[in-house]
């Protein structure tokens, strides 16, 4: 059931309240039942602190970011060098192992030389 402002003045009129019949025709002084509102300063600082801690949020991505970028570059940089340097000391082994073994047959040869020059020496004596 809805009440009207008919139906106050006529329950008024019937009752004869005079309190009633003042707080009818009083104009109305209560301001909104919402909650009030923020000053435009408030307001202002509000949207300002949020404007930062979002740049300061940006900022720190960006820094994040940097960083890890140039941590995978370092990594990379790392793992570059330990082959350069697995792939000298691979090409050092192996000249070593070819300069051994060319003395090793130089040595072989020589003393197959000397072998039979013996031999002939022997065989005209």
């Amino acid at each position: 059931m809805h009440i009207t402002p008919e139906k106050i003045k006529e329950a008024a009129e019937a009752l004869e309240c005079t309190e009633l019949k003042s707080f009818m025709f009083q104009e109305p002084t209560a301001g909104p039942l919402t909650k009030p509102g923020r000053s435009s300063r408030s307001t202002g600082r509000s949207r300002r602190s949020t404007r930062r801690s979002r740049r300061s949020s940006r900022r720190s991505r960006r820094s994040s970011r940097r960083s890890r970028r140039s941590s995978r570059r370092s990594r990379r940089s790392t793992r570059r060098s330990r082959r350069s340097t697995r792939r000298s000391r691979r090409s050092t082994r192996r000249s070593r192992r070819s300069t051994r073994r060319s003395r090793r047959s130089t040595r072989r040869s020589r003393r197959s030389t000397r072998r039979s020059r013996r031999a002939r020496r022997s065989r005209r004596s």
